[in-house]
C-alpha cells in the first residue's frame, strides 16, 4: 500500500493499522530531523515526541488535492514546530530559589578575586552569589528589572568560568 491509500484509511476508516504502519515508517524520519537541530541530547526525546505529535496531525490534515506528496507536507510541519521548539529552548536556567545548596559541605580555599566592571555586578555577585537570594528578591531590593539581573548572572558566571 502507498502512504494515500494508508492516509485514506487513516482518515476515512480510523484504521489503528495504517496508523501504526505509518508511524513505524516517519519514526526514523522524525529522528533524522531532531538530530540535524544540533541541540542537547536531553532535549531529543521531547522533539521526537511532538514529531510523533506532528505525524498525527500531518496525517488528520493531509489534503491529496493541493498536489503535494504526504512527506513533502509532513516535513514542512515538523521542520517549522521543530525549530519553533528550538527557539524556545533556554541557553540557560537560573534558578529562582537557591535553596539546593543548603547541605553541601565546602572546601575552603582562599578567596579569589574578581574584578567586576559595574556596580550592578558586585551587588548581584553579592547577593546572588554569595547571600543566595532568589533573583526576585534581588530585583525589589535594588530595582533593576528581571533582565538586567539575569544578563549580571551571566556575566558573572562567565568571569568565574575564565577563571578556571
Amino acid at each position: 500500500m502507498n502512504d494515500y491509500e494508508l492516509i485514506y484509511l487513516i482518515q476515512n476508516e480510523r484504521d489503528d493499522i495504517a496508523m501504526s504502519f505509518m508511524f513505524k515508517k516517519y519514526h526514523k524520519f522524525i529522528w533524522k530531523q531532531v538530530h540535524l537541530l544540533n541541540v542537547d541530547p536531553k532535549e531529543h526525546d521531547d522533539l521526537h515526541q511532538e514529531g510523533i505529535l506532528m505525524l498525527h496531525k500531518a496525517l488528520q490534515t493531509f489534503d491529496e488535492s493541493k498536489n503535494k506528496s504526504f512527506t513533502r507536507y509532513f516535513e514542512l510541519i515538523l521542520k517549522r514546530q521543530l525549530y519553533r521548539m528550538k527557539k524556545n529552548i533556554p541557553n540557560y536556567y537560573l534558578y529562582d530559589n537557591t535553596d539546593f545548596c543548603k547541605g553541601a559541605s565546602y572546601i575552603e580555599e582562599e578567596p579569589i578575586e574578581i574584578e567586576f566592571s559595574s556596580e550592578l555586578e558586585l551587588i548581584v555577585h553579592d547577593l546572588y552569589f554569595l547571600k543566595r537570594r532568589s533573583v526576585s528578591e534581588i530585583m525589589r531590593q535594588t530595582g533593576y528589572t528581571k533582565k538586567q539581573i539575569y544578563n549580571t548572572v551571566f556575566r558573572v558566571k562567565e568571569k568565574y568560568k575564565n577563571m578556571l
